[in-house]
Protein backbone atom coordinates (compact mmCIF):
# COMPACT_ATOMS: atom_id res chain seq x y z
CA UNK A 1 0.00 0.00 0.00
CA UNK A 2 1.37 3.63 -0.85
CA UNK A 3 1.20 6.68 0.92
CA UNK A 4 1.39 10.13 0.17
CA UNK A 5 4.02 12.36 2.00
CA UNK A 6 3.47 15.51 3.40
CA UNK A 7 5.08 18.36 2.07
CA UNK A 8 8.25 19.66 2.99
CA UNK A 9 8.71 22.63 4.77
CA UNK A 10 11.11 23.64 1.75
CA UNK A 11 8.80 23.67 -0.59
CA UNK A 12 9.41 26.11 -3.53
CA UNK A 13 7.61 29.54 -2.25
CA UNK A 14 6.30 29.55 -5.98
CA UNK A 15 3.38 27.80 -4.30
CA UNK A 16 3.88 24.78 -7.05
CA UNK A 17 3.00 21.36 -5.44
CA UNK A 18 5.92 19.59 -4.45
CA UNK A 19 6.93 16.25 -6.09
CA UNK A 20 5.30 13.34 -4.36
CA UNK A 21 7.13 9.84 -4.88
CA UNK A 22 5.38 6.44 -3.79
CA UNK A 23 7.86 4.60 -1.33
CA UNK A 24 7.76 1.09 0.01
CA UNK A 25 5.71 1.34 3.51
CA UNK A 26 6.49 -1.24 6.19
CA UNK A 27 3.36 -2.33 8.12
CA UNK A 28 1.65 0.40 9.56
CA UNK A 29 3.51 2.15 12.37
CA UNK A 30 1.24 4.37 14.57
CA UNK A 31 1.78 7.96 13.47
CA UNK A 32 3.81 10.03 15.20
CA UNK A 33 2.54 12.59 17.66
CA UNK A 34 3.37 15.89 16.30
CA UNK A 35 1.89 15.21 12.85
CA UNK A 36 -1.67 14.05 14.21
CA UNK A 37 -3.16 17.70 14.79
CA UNK A 38 -2.08 18.73 11.53
CA UNK A 39 -4.23 16.23 9.51
CA UNK A 40 -7.10 17.10 11.65
CA UNK A 41 -6.67 20.17 10.47
CA UNK A 42 -6.44 19.65 6.60
CA UNK A 43 -9.60 17.35 7.61
CA UNK A 44 -11.76 19.26 9.19
CA UNK A 45 -11.41 22.40 7.18
CA UNK A 46 -13.68 21.16 4.01
CA UNK A 47 -15.92 20.10 7.22
CA UNK A 48 -16.39 23.47 8.93
CA UNK A 49 -16.80 25.01 4.86
CA UNK A 50 -19.72 22.56 4.49
CA UNK A 51 -21.21 23.15 7.91
CA UNK A 52 -21.11 26.88 7.15
CA UNK A 53 -22.50 26.96 3.91
CA UNK A 54 -25.27 24.89 5.35
CA UNK A 55 -25.91 27.16 7.70
CA UNK A 56 -25.91 29.85 5.06
CA UNK A 57 -28.33 28.32 3.38
CA UNK A 58 -30.83 27.30 6.67
CA UNK A 59 -30.50 31.27 7.29
CA UNK A 60 -31.72 32.13 3.90
CA UNK A 61 -34.66 29.65 4.18
CA UNK A 62 -35.90 31.04 7.40
CA UNK A 63 -35.02 34.53 6.00
CA UNK A 64 -37.75 33.47 2.94
CA UNK A 65 -39.93 32.18 5.10
CA UNK A 66 -40.64 34.97 7.64
CA UNK A 67 -40.72 37.12 4.40
CA UNK A 68 -42.86 35.07 2.95
CA UNK A 69 -45.05 35.40 6.34
CA UNK A 70 -44.63 38.92 6.81
CA UNK A 71 -45.76 39.54 3.43
CA UNK A 72 -48.86 37.55 3.53
CA UNK A 73 -49.65 39.65 6.91
CA UNK A 74 -49.10 42.86 5.18
CA UNK A 75 -51.71 41.47 1.75
CA UNK A 76 -54.27 40.45 4.71
CA UNK A 77 -54.08 43.66 6.15
CA UNK A 78 -54.03 45.72 3.51
CA UNK A 79 -57.22 43.52 1.42
CA UNK A 80 -58.90 43.82 5.18
CA UNK A 81 -58.41 47.90 5.35
CA UNK A 82 -58.92 47.97 1.87
CA UNK A 83 -62.91 46.04 2.30
CA UNK A 84 -63.44 47.50 5.48
CA UNK A 85 -66.64 49.37 5.74
CA UNK A 86 -65.94 53.37 5.36
CA UNK A 87 -68.34 55.59 7.53
CA UNK A 88 -71.18 56.66 5.25
CA UNK A 89 -72.07 60.47 5.63
CA UNK A 90 -75.49 60.70 7.07
CA UNK A 91 -77.08 62.03 4.45
CA UNK A 92 -76.08 59.68 2.20
CA UNK A 93 -78.02 57.24 3.92
CA UNK A 94 -81.21 58.32 2.92
CA UNK A 95 -83.01 59.04 -0.79
CA UNK A 96 -83.92 62.52 -0.67
CA UNK A 97 -86.43 63.97 -3.20
CA UNK A 98 -86.82 68.04 -3.25
CA UNK A 99 -90.07 69.75 -2.81
CA UNK A 100 -91.99 71.08 -6.01
CA UNK A 101 -94.68 73.28 -6.97
CA UNK A 102 -96.91 71.72 -9.58
CA UNK A 103 -100.08 70.45 -10.97
CA UNK A 104 -102.33 67.38 -9.84
CA UNK A 105 -104.83 65.37 -11.56
CA UNK A 106 -106.14 62.50 -9.63
CA UNK A 107 -108.25 59.84 -12.14
CA UNK A 108 -110.05 56.83 -11.76
CA UNK A 109 -108.56 53.99 -14.32
CA UNK A 110 -111.25 51.67 -15.95
CA UNK A 111 -111.90 49.04 -18.35
CA UNK A 112 -115.23 48.67 -20.16
CA UNK A 113 -117.17 48.01 -23.94
CA UNK A 114 -118.26 50.48 -26.08
CA UNK A 115 -121.77 49.97 -26.91
CA UNK A 116 -124.40 52.13 -28.75
CA UNK A 117 -126.77 54.37 -26.71
CA UNK A 118 -130.25 52.32 -27.58
CA UNK A 119 -129.85 48.57 -28.55
CA UNK A 120 -132.91 46.26 -29.90
CA UNK A 121 -132.93 42.57 -30.50
CA UNK A 122 -135.63 41.54 -32.92
CA UNK A 123 -136.93 38.38 -32.29
CA UNK A 124 -140.19 36.03 -33.62
CA UNK A 125 -143.23 35.10 -31.80
CA UNK A 126 -144.51 32.39 -34.03
CA UNK A 127 -142.37 29.18 -35.86
CA UNK A 128 -142.05 28.45 -39.28
CA UNK A 129 -139.75 28.69 -41.95
CA UNK A 130 -138.39 32.00 -42.91
CA UNK A 131 -138.72 32.82 -46.37
CA UNK A 132 -136.91 35.61 -47.34
CA UNK A 133 -134.66 37.95 -45.88
CA UNK A 134 -134.25 41.61 -47.30
CA UNK A 135 -131.62 43.19 -44.75
CA UNK A 136 -127.99 42.53 -44.37
CA UNK A 137 -125.15 43.84 -41.72
CA UNK A 138 -124.68 47.42 -41.45
CA UNK A 139 -128.03 47.58 -43.14
CA UNK A 140 -129.75 51.29 -42.23
CA UNK A 141 -133.32 50.70 -41.51
CA UNK A 142 -136.53 52.69 -40.67
CA UNK A 143 -139.02 51.77 -38.14
CA UNK A 144 -141.61 49.62 -39.36
CA UNK A 145 -139.24 48.44 -42.45
CA UNK A 146 -139.68 44.71 -43.40
CA UNK A 147 -136.55 43.10 -42.19
CA UNK A 148 -137.91 39.08 -43.13
CA UNK A 149 -140.83 37.04 -44.33
CA UNK A 150 -142.12 33.78 -42.70
CA UNK A 151 -143.62 30.96 -45.44
CA UNK A 152 -147.26 32.24 -44.86
CA UNK A 153 -148.83 29.40 -46.35
CA UNK A 154 -149.42 27.01 -43.06
CA UNK A 155 -150.76 30.48 -41.04
CA UNK A 156 -153.07 31.62 -44.10
CA UNK A 157 -154.77 27.89 -43.84
CA UNK A 158 -154.83 28.29 -39.63
CA UNK A 159 -156.74 31.96 -40.72
CA UNK A 160 -159.05 30.41 -42.87
CA UNK A 161 -159.68 27.29 -39.95
CA UNK A 162 -160.36 30.04 -37.79
CA UNK A 163 -163.00 31.89 -39.85
CA UNK A 164 -164.68 28.94 -40.39
CA UNK A 165 -165.02 27.96 -37.31
CA UNK A 166 -166.52 31.42 -36.28
CA UNK A 167 -168.67 31.14 -38.47
CA UNK A 168 -169.55 27.61 -37.09
CA UNK A 169 -169.65 29.13 -33.80
CA UNK A 170 -172.37 31.94 -35.22
CA UNK A 171 -174.56 29.27 -37.06
CA UNK A 172 -174.83 27.01 -33.85
CA UNK A 173 -175.85 30.56 -31.96
CA UNK A 174 -178.60 30.87 -34.45
CA UNK A 175 -180.01 27.64 -33.64
CA UNK A 176 -179.43 27.78 -30.16
CA UNK A 177 -181.45 31.26 -30.23
CA UNK A 178 -184.43 29.37 -32.65
CA UNK A 179 -184.58 26.54 -30.30
CA UNK A 180 -184.65 28.85 -26.95
CA UNK A 181 -187.29 31.40 -28.54
CA UNK A 182 -189.85 28.19 -29.64
CA UNK A 183 -189.26 26.71 -25.84
CA UNK A 184 -190.04 29.77 -24.32
CA UNK A 185 -192.76 29.75 -26.29
CA UNK A 186 -194.26 26.43 -25.75
CA UNK A 187 -193.48 27.63 -21.72
CA UNK A 188 -196.32 30.70 -22.53
CA UNK A 189 -198.85 28.61 -23.69
CA UNK A 190 -198.14 25.33 -20.85
CA UNK A 191 -198.54 28.05 -18.36
CA UNK A 192 -201.61 28.94 -19.68
CA UNK A 193 -203.29 25.82 -19.96
CA UNK A 194 -201.34 24.70 -16.77
CA UNK A 195 -203.40 28.03 -15.01
CA UNK A 196 -206.74 26.58 -16.26
CA UNK A 197 -205.67 22.99 -14.84
CA UNK A 198 -205.59 21.68 -18.72
CA UNK A 199 -201.98 19.93 -18.58
CA UNK A 200 -200.45 18.18 -16.05
CA UNK A 201 -198.02 19.39 -13.84
CA UNK A 202 -194.96 16.86 -15.04
CA UNK A 203 -195.65 18.38 -18.31
CA UNK A 204 -195.76 22.04 -17.10
CA UNK A 205 -192.09 21.47 -15.46
CA UNK A 206 -191.01 20.00 -18.69
CA UNK A 207 -191.58 23.23 -20.68
CA UNK A 208 -189.85 25.21 -17.88
CA UNK A 209 -187.15 22.82 -18.07
CA UNK A 210 -187.07 22.85 -22.04
CA UNK A 211 -187.23 26.76 -21.89
CA UNK A 212 -184.22 26.82 -19.45
CA UNK A 213 -181.91 24.35 -21.21
CA UNK A 214 -182.66 26.33 -24.39
CA UNK A 215 -181.04 29.65 -22.53
CA UNK A 216 -178.40 27.89 -21.43
CA UNK A 217 -177.28 26.53 -25.01
CA UNK A 218 -177.80 30.13 -26.45
CA UNK A 219 -175.40 31.16 -23.55
CA UNK A 220 -172.53 28.69 -24.88
CA UNK A 221 -173.40 29.07 -28.35
CA UNK A 222 -172.41 32.61 -27.75
CA UNK A 223 -169.24 31.83 -25.54
CA UNK A 224 -167.91 29.13 -29.20
CA UNK A 225 -168.46 32.48 -31.04
CA UNK A 226 -166.64 34.62 -28.74
CA UNK A 227 -163.49 31.95 -28.53
CA UNK A 228 -164.08 31.24 -32.34
CA UNK A 229 -163.38 35.12 -32.81
CA UNK A 230 -160.29 34.96 -30.90
CA UNK A 231 -158.69 31.83 -32.31
CA UNK A 232 -159.35 34.24 -35.43
CA UNK A 233 -158.14 36.93 -33.80
CA UNK A 234 -154.81 34.46 -33.11
CA UNK A 235 -154.66 33.45 -36.71
CA UNK A 236 -154.51 37.11 -37.69
CA UNK A 237 -152.08 38.22 -35.54
CA UNK A 238 -149.50 35.13 -36.51
CA UNK A 239 -150.26 35.82 -39.88
CA UNK A 240 -149.03 39.89 -39.04
CA UNK A 241 -146.10 38.09 -37.43
CA UNK A 242 -145.15 36.53 -40.30
CA UNK A 243 -143.59 39.59 -41.24
CA UNK A 244 -140.94 41.01 -39.29
CA UNK A 245 -140.35 44.92 -39.15
CA UNK A 246 -137.74 47.21 -37.34
CA UNK A 247 -138.83 48.35 -34.13
CA UNK A 248 -136.36 51.71 -34.60
CA UNK A 249 -134.72 53.79 -36.73
CA UNK A 250 -130.96 52.60 -36.84
CA UNK A 251 -128.29 49.84 -38.20
CA UNK A 252 -128.53 46.02 -38.40
CA UNK A 253 -125.92 44.92 -36.13
CA UNK A 254 -126.44 41.16 -35.99
CA UNK A 255 -128.07 38.82 -38.36
CA UNK A 256 -128.69 35.45 -36.85
CA UNK A 257 -130.95 33.92 -40.22
CA UNK A 258 -130.96 32.98 -43.44
CA UNK A 259 -133.62 32.10 -45.96
CA UNK A 260 -134.84 28.66 -46.17
CA UNK A 261 -133.92 28.20 -41.59
CA UNK A 262 -136.77 27.06 -39.74
CA UNK A 263 -137.35 28.88 -36.15
CA UNK A 264 -139.20 27.18 -33.32
CA UNK A 265 -140.77 29.95 -30.54
CA UNK A 266 -141.82 27.25 -28.40
CA UNK A 267 -139.57 27.85 -25.19
CA UNK A 268 -137.43 30.69 -26.03
CA UNK A 269 -137.99 33.95 -28.36
CA UNK A 270 -135.13 33.52 -30.80
CA UNK A 271 -133.33 36.67 -31.53
CA UNK A 272 -133.28 36.99 -35.60
CA UNK A 273 -131.46 40.65 -35.87
CA UNK A 274 -129.86 43.45 -33.48
CA UNK A 275 -130.60 46.67 -34.33
CA UNK A 276 -129.01 49.62 -32.98
CA UNK A 277 -130.07 53.59 -32.87
CA UNK A 278 -128.13 55.98 -34.34
CA UNK A 279 -124.25 55.30 -34.18
CA UNK A 280 -123.18 58.66 -34.05
CA UNK A 281 -123.95 59.04 -30.02
CA UNK A 282 -122.13 56.19 -28.19
CA UNK A 283 -121.63 55.19 -24.82
CA UNK A 284 -118.84 53.29 -22.46
CA UNK A 285 -119.58 51.16 -19.82
CA UNK A 286 -116.61 51.24 -17.81
CA UNK A 287 -116.32 48.45 -14.93
CA UNK A 288 -114.89 50.33 -11.79
CA UNK A 289 -113.69 49.28 -8.66
CA UNK A 290 -115.49 49.43 -5.55
CA UNK A 291 -112.42 51.29 -3.96
CA UNK A 292 -113.01 54.22 -6.66
CA UNK A 293 -116.55 54.17 -7.26
CA UNK A 294 -116.93 56.39 -4.49
CA UNK A 295 -115.16 59.37 -5.69
CA UNK A 296 -117.25 58.95 -9.29
CA UNK A 297 -120.59 61.48 -10.02
CA UNK A 298 -122.26 62.53 -12.80
CA UNK A 299 -120.88 65.00 -15.00
CA UNK A 300 -117.36 64.48 -14.37
CA UNK A 301 -114.85 65.00 -17.73
CA UNK A 302 -113.29 61.39 -19.06
CA UNK A 303 -111.53 59.98 -21.37
CA UNK A 304 -110.43 56.76 -23.03
CA UNK A 305 -109.00 55.04 -25.48
CA UNK A 306 -109.74 52.03 -27.98
CA UNK A 307 -107.19 49.42 -29.58
CA UNK A 308 -108.31 50.27 -33.00
CA UNK A 309 -107.02 54.00 -32.55
CA UNK A 310 -103.97 53.43 -30.01
CA UNK A 311 -103.02 57.25 -31.04
CA UNK A 312 -106.63 59.02 -30.49
CA UNK A 313 -107.95 59.83 -27.30
CA UNK A 314 -111.76 60.07 -27.06
CA UNK A 315 -113.33 62.48 -24.96
CA UNK A 316 -116.56 61.35 -22.62
CA UNK A 317 -118.62 62.69 -19.65
CA UNK A 318 -119.93 60.47 -16.79
CA UNK A 319 -124.06 60.48 -17.86
CA UNK A 320 -124.65 57.43 -14.68
CA UNK A 321 -123.36 55.65 -11.77
CA UNK A 322 -124.81 52.40 -11.17
CA UNK A 323 -125.84 51.02 -8.24
CA UNK A 324 -125.99 47.39 -9.36
CA UNK A 325 -122.94 45.53 -7.88
CA UNK A 326 -120.87 43.33 -10.52
CA UNK A 327 -119.12 40.44 -8.84
CA UNK A 328 -116.59 38.19 -10.33
CA UNK A 329 -114.76 35.95 -8.33
CA UNK A 330 -115.71 37.88 -5.82
CA UNK A 331 -113.92 41.11 -7.41
CA UNK A 332 -116.68 44.34 -7.05
CA UNK A 333 -117.39 46.17 -9.85
CA UNK A 334 -120.05 48.93 -10.53
CA UNK A 335 -120.80 49.95 -14.20
CA UNK A 336 -120.16 53.47 -15.14
CA UNK A 337 -121.81 54.90 -18.39
CA UNK A 338 -119.36 57.31 -20.30
CA UNK A 339 -121.51 59.09 -22.80
CA UNK A 340 -119.02 60.28 -25.94
CA UNK A 341 -120.01 61.38 -29.55
CA UNK A 342 -119.42 59.64 -32.33
CA UNK A 343 -119.39 61.83 -35.46
CA UNK A 344 -116.94 60.45 -37.68
CA UNK A 345 -118.32 56.88 -36.54
CA UNK A 346 -114.42 55.95 -35.76
CA UNK A 347 -116.39 53.97 -32.28
CA UNK A 348 -117.85 50.64 -33.11
CA UNK A 349 -120.03 48.50 -30.49
CA UNK A 350 -118.04 46.18 -28.88
CA UNK A 351 -114.82 47.62 -29.08
CA UNK A 352 -112.49 47.46 -25.13
CA UNK A 353 -111.76 50.71 -23.83
CA UNK A 354 -109.52 51.82 -21.15
CA UNK A 355 -110.87 54.73 -19.12
CA UNK A 356 -109.48 57.17 -17.09
CA UNK A 357 -112.45 59.62 -15.21
CA UNK A 358 -111.15 62.87 -13.98
CA UNK A 359 -112.14 62.98 -10.27
CA UNK A 360 -110.01 65.83 -8.84
CA UNK A 361 -107.15 68.47 -9.76
CA UNK A 362 -105.59 71.14 -8.92
CA UNK A 363 -102.44 73.92 -9.95
CA UNK A 364 -99.33 74.99 -9.06
CA UNK A 365 -99.61 73.31 -5.62
CA UNK A 366 -96.67 72.25 -3.30
CA UNK A 367 -96.49 68.25 -3.91
CA UNK A 368 -94.42 65.51 -2.44
CA UNK A 369 -93.75 61.94 -3.80
CA UNK A 370 -96.08 59.68 -1.90
CA UNK A 371 -93.05 57.22 -0.38
CA UNK A 372 -92.18 61.00 1.64
CA UNK A 373 -95.11 60.35 3.54
CA UNK A 374 -95.14 56.86 4.37
CA UNK A 375 -91.45 56.49 5.21
CA UNK A 376 -90.00 56.52 8.98
CA UNK A 377 -86.45 56.63 9.69
CA UNK A 378 -85.01 54.13 11.40
CA UNK A 379 -85.09 54.22 15.30
CA UNK A 380 -87.77 57.00 14.70
CA UNK A 381 -91.47 56.13 15.99
CA UNK A 382 -93.82 56.18 13.32
CA UNK A 383 -96.71 58.96 13.93
CA UNK A 384 -100.30 58.64 12.78
CA UNK A 385 -100.76 61.92 11.89
CA UNK A 386 -98.95 62.83 8.26
CA UNK A 387 -95.73 64.54 8.14
CA UNK A 388 -92.24 64.32 6.35
CA UNK A 389 -88.96 63.70 7.40
CA UNK A 390 -86.18 66.30 6.65
CA UNK A 391 -82.09 66.83 7.71
CA UNK A 392 -81.43 70.08 9.33
CA UNK A 393 -77.51 71.01 10.92
CA UNK A 394 -77.26 66.87 10.74
CA UNK A 395 -80.03 65.74 12.06
CA UNK A 396 -83.39 64.24 11.85
CA UNK A 397 -86.27 66.27 11.60
CA UNK A 398 -90.11 65.68 11.37
CA UNK A 399 -92.25 68.03 9.48
CA UNK A 400 -96.31 67.77 10.18
CA UNK A 401 -98.21 68.54 6.49
CA UNK A 402 -101.79 68.85 5.75
CA UNK A 403 -102.65 66.04 2.61
CA UNK A 404 -104.77 67.24 -0.37
CA UNK A 405 -105.52 65.14 -3.82
CA UNK A 406 -103.00 62.38 -4.93
CA UNK A 407 -102.37 61.35 -8.64
CA UNK A 408 -100.93 58.56 -7.30
CA UNK A 409 -97.14 58.91 -7.15
CA UNK A 410 -97.24 62.85 -5.71
CA UNK A 411 -99.68 64.37 -3.37
CA UNK A 412 -100.91 67.87 -2.46
CA UNK A 413 -99.38 69.27 0.88
CA UNK A 414 -98.89 72.03 2.89
CA UNK A 415 -97.28 73.02 6.42
CA UNK A 416 -95.07 75.39 8.32
CA UNK A 417 -91.46 75.03 7.46
CA UNK A 418 -92.18 73.56 3.98
CA UNK A 419 -91.29 75.08 0.82
CA UNK A 420 -90.33 74.96 -2.80
CA UNK A 421 -86.55 72.75 -2.82
CA UNK A 422 -86.83 71.37 0.59
CA UNK A 423 -85.59 68.23 0.86
CA UNK A 424 -87.19 65.29 1.88
CA UNK A 425 -86.48 62.01 2.42
CA UNK A 426 -88.00 59.08 0.64
CA UNK A 427 -85.97 55.73 1.47
CA UNK A 428 -83.11 54.45 2.66
CA UNK A 429 -80.05 53.79 0.47
CA UNK A 430 -78.10 50.76 -0.08
CA UNK A 431 -75.29 52.49 2.22
CA UNK A 432 -77.77 53.63 4.66
CA UNK A 433 -79.67 49.81 4.27
CA UNK A 434 -75.46 48.60 5.63
CA UNK A 435 -74.93 51.23 7.91
CA UNK A 436 -78.64 50.57 9.90
CA UNK A 437 -78.00 46.56 9.70
CA UNK A 438 -80.59 46.20 6.95
CA UNK A 439 -80.28 43.44 4.86
CA UNK A 440 -83.72 43.34 2.96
Amino acid sequence: MATIAPPSPSASPSGAPPQVEPTPVAPAPAPAPAQAPAARERIAHPLQELIAREDRRKRRRRLVRWGALVGVVLLVAGVWLLSRPKPVPFSARFRQEPVARGDLLREVQATGQVEAVTTVQVGAEISGRIQSVLVDYNSRVRAGQVLARFDEQLLHAQQAQAQAGLATALAALGQAQTDSLHAAQDLVRVEGLYALHQVSESDHDAAVATARLSAQKVAAAAADVTAARGALDVANTNLAHAVIRAPIDGVVITRNIDPGQTLASVFQTPVLFTVAADLREMQVVAAVDEADIGTLKEGQRATFTVNAWPDRVFQGVVTQVRNSPVIVQDVVTYGTVVSVANRDQALRPGMTATVRIRTAEAHGVLRVPNMALTFTPPGERADSLPGVWTIAAGRLQRIAVRRGISDGEYTEVAGTGLAPGTMVLTELTPEGRQAYGIHH
